[in-house]
């Protein structure tokens, strides 16, 4: 089972529905289906106010795309580029945007994690906490700034007990991988309490935390003394 929750804070005012924090479930449920977690990052000054848009467009693209779980990360990770690439086209040099994404495709206990330019996750598993960020050069720079974009994938098989939170980068080193292990230990609840408590002071910023719990036990199932 997952447990999902998110917040952002803009301008200093917590909000769970920030323009860079994004969650859509699968609009199909079924045995297959599958859902998008979003944080995109403002990459140019001036960009946060299309990071709404770009965040709903990529939600929409990925579940109208999605014959895989790659496939739909990378095509809306490549129409989004697209998107800012036509704008900045038309735009002044002072008016250019661009941003980074992190997203999080989970199928029952199938991940894939698809990040381009700035971009932040952590993955925990077994008291430990590990910051994931782009590496290939292909997949650092920002959505609608350089000529090409492919997003770096990372695949996961869930398991109890695991938490994920996809962040705005630069925040994890704020808050350091072992204080962040020791928030992660916490039940679910208690440990986005505990992020937003470490986060509270920032001006722009989101967090999504997903965690894999252990299925609730089934009325009659226990054993009879």
């Amino acid at each position: 089972m997952l447990w999902v929750s998110k917040f952002g804070i803009a301008n200093g005012q917590a909000t769970e529905d920030s323009p860079w924090v994004g969650a859509y479930p699968d609009p199909n449920r079924g045995e297959d289906s599958s859902d998008l977690y979003v944080i995109v990052q403002p990459a140019l000054p001036g960009s946060e106010e299309f990071c709404a848009d770009l965040r709903n467009a990529i939600g929409e693209t990925f579940h109208k795309k999605k014959m895989s779980l790659t496939g739909g990360l990378l095509g809306a990770v490549k129409a989004a580029h697209e998107n800012l690439r036509e704008w900045n086209g038309r735009s002044l040099r002072e008016h250019q945007i661009g941003a980074g994404v992190s997203l999080l495709a989970v199928r029952a206990r199938e991940a894939y994690l698809g990040q381009a330019g700035p971009a932040s996750a952590v993955y925990y598993r077994d008291f430990a906490a590990t910051e994931i960020v782009p590496t290939l050069p292909e997949a650092q720079g920002p959505l609608g700034v350089v000529d090409e974009v492919w997003p770096q994938f990372t695949r996961y098989d869930l398991v109890n007990g695991d938490r994920f939170v996809i962040l705005t980068p630069g925040l994890t080193a704020k808050i350091g991988e072992e204080a962040l292990a020791e928030t992660l230990q916490l039940p679910p609840d208690l440990a986005l309490k505990d992020l937003f408590r470490r986060l509270r002071e920032e001006t722009l910023c989101g967090a999504v935390l997903i965690a894999v719990e252990p299925e609730p036990a089934q009325p009659g199932s226990g054993t009879a003394p």
